[in-house]
């Protein structure tokens, strides 16, 4: 593994135990081993960094929403998004337990989070009408009936971390993830054919460990 490599990993994992606002470049190369010199070759600051381990959030979430798409999706591809995106949250948890501060300290990196919610959004609503048009799903009473699906699944997938904060967690452990697993599926299983949500329920509870 090379120095741009060591210095993403650690810092994933320093931001991850302490926070994205309590670690800085020194730190950072300290904890790699690196001096800071050999840190600013990599990176020209902190917010390049973090652009980085977005690159890779992105990749693995633009992946989960667009794998599997053959129709009729199956319950198993269904479960998967659940257990998928929970567990990519896990493992980029500081990004979840700071958004707002890592955005607002750089512009580009809020441009490219806004482009990913509107696009993560519209794969949302193109899955959800998949189900439907595939007769497992009842379409939602409202005037955006599954639009609304989409955004709602959308700001409980993104803001699950936050809210275990807000809730007086000190140390987020994956385990409590289920619980936003759980929560986030129960927007759409009202919906759903009886059969075809056991099945997802199913999955999820046989692939989930904790």
């Amino acid at each position: 593994m090379g120095n741009r490599e060591r210095i993403i990993e650690t810092t994933l994992r320093l931001m991850n135990e302490l926070g994205a606002e309590a670690v800085g470049t020194n730190r950072i190369a300290a904890e790699t081993g690196v001096s800071p010199g050999n840190l600013y070759y990599h990176f020209g600051n902190r917010e390049e960094i973090v652009r980085a381990l977005f690159d890779a959030l992105e990749h693995e979430f633009r992946d989960v929403l667009q794998r599997d798409t053959e129709r009729p999706l199956a319950p198993q591809r269904i479960a998967a998004f659940y257990l998928r995106t929970f567990d990519l949250a896990w493992r980029y948890r500081f990004f979840f337990s700071g958004t707002l501060g890592l955005l607002r300290r750089d512009p580009v990196l809020a441009g490219r989070y806004q482009a990913l919610q509107s696009w993560a959004i519209a794969e949302l609503d193109s899955i959800a009408t998949g189900i439907a048009e595939d007769g497992n799903l009842a379409h939602p009473r409202g005037a955006e009936g599954i639009a609304s699906l989409a955004l709602n699944t959308w700001l409980i997938w993104s803001n699950w971390i936050g809210f275990l904060q807000i809730s007086g967690i000190a140390e987020i452990r994956r385990a409590d993830m289920t619980a936003g697993i759980n929560q986030l599926f129960d927007v759409i299983a009202p919906y759903l054919v009886p059969p075809f949500e056991a099945a997802i329920r199913r999955a999820i509870t046989d692939e989930w460990a904790p």
